[in-house]
């Protein structure tokens, strides 16, 4: 009789392990490259809307800013301004409570969320002509706003606007 040999075709069991853990080993990887894809997309994309919003903020701000006509001292802070715009009755007012909480123009938000604000108050030199920071004045050429907004993953977002009155 004539013996059987073993087929010699086809694979081993340790060939084909093998095979599987690196497939495995390089399935893991590109998911992992798949996730942090991802979480850059949507940071970038939370982040981008809320630079959108702090920029529409900021335009409506300076273009109410660059209106006044008077300041109402005695409700003047470094987080809430209180105005007359030319030929305006009303007295109109910017204003920020705490962190976390809407910024507002007469009551009404705009933009929510806020978690630092500042204003600060620049008088004039005409002589050395520079601008110098300090508390509100009648003598105050200009204002900046300054506000924090809290992005995707709790970066901290800083948007600043100047404005002369």
């Amino acid at each position: 009789m004539k013996g059987k040999g073993f087929n010699k075709k086809g694979f081993t069991m340790i060939e084909l392990i093998t095979a599987i853990v690196i497939i495995s080993i390089i399935s893991v990887m590109a998911g992992m490259g798949l996730v942090n894809i991802a979480s850059g997309y949507l940071l970038a994309k939370k982040s981008t809307v809320a630079a959108q919003q702090a920029q529409i903020v900021l335009a409506r701000l300076s273009k109410e800013l660059s209106g006044i006509y008077t300041i109402d001292p005695a409700q003047t802070t470094d987080k809430s301004l209180t105005y007359k715009h030319i030929g305006d009755t009303n007295w109109r007012k910017v204003a920020w409570t705490a962190a976390d909480q809407p910024l507002t123009l007469d009551g009404d938000t705009l933009i929510d969320k806020v978690q630092a604000f500042s204003l600060t108050y620049y008088t004039y030199n005409y002589t050395t002509r520079i601008f110098t920071a300090s508390s509100y004045s009648s003598a105050t050429a200009m204002i900046e706003l300054t506000f924090q907004l809290k992005g995707y993953g709790d970066i901290p977002l800083i948007f600043v606007k100047r404005a002369t009155i």
